[in-house]
């Protein structure tokens, strides 16, 4: 049973799925609108909304976890 258990798989290893989401936020912002399959966009708008969230508060640049999506969203 699933119970308790949050997010999609995907079929990926937890490493593969992390730069998935991370170059799908990065394209999101990028662009604002990105071509995808529904079970992924369902599971970006949680890391999308929280990117949302950090910018209005101004907090992206300070949080230490986000650094590496922030640094490479100005290359």
């Amino acid at each position: 049973m699933r119970h308790l258990n949050q997010g999609r798989k995907l079929g990926r290893s937890s490493a593969h799925r992390k730069a998935l989401f991370r170059n799908l936020v990065l394209s999101l912002v990028k662009h604002q609108r990105i071509k995808t399959t529904d079970a992924k966009a369902k599971e970006l708008r949680r890391y999308a909304d929280r990117m949302v969230t950090l910018g209005k508060r101004g907090d992206l640049l300070r949080a230490d976890w986000r650094s590496t999506l922030c640094s490479r969203t100005m290359r």
